[in-house]
């Protein structure tokens, strides 16, 4: 709950609003999947809801970059020590990563 002036005029019901959340899923074969899906928070209670009729978008194939200056998602974390870290992702061509193997 936020803390709010006794003067603030509140609306009556529900404030929610939709989120997209982010995700990335390793594959078997080292690359990666993004994963899209979209949640609808009340904002007066925090709770978050998953949307049953829009499934999760999925893009790929990605793979792990530590190129700083070429790269196509980032995607920042805390790790276990409270640091905030950062992963980079490259998004690969179907054909090339066929021609790799």
């Amino acid at each position: 709950m936020s803390i709010v002036s006794r003067k603030a005029i509140q609306i009556a019901g529900p404030d929610k609003k939709k989120e997209e959340i982010v995700t990335f899923r390793k594959e078997a074969n080292n690359t990666y999947t993004k994963i899209i899906s979209t949640v609808e928070r009340d904002y007066k209670t925090g709770l978050a809801n998953s949307s049953k009729r829009s499934k999760p978008v999925e893009e790929g194939p990605y793979v792990m970059t530590s190129n700083l200056s070429d790269y196509d998602e980032k995607m920042k974390y805390q790790d276990f020590d409270g640091f905030e870290k950062e992963m980079f992702f490259k998004k690969v061509d179907e054909l090339h990563e066929d021609t790799e193997k």
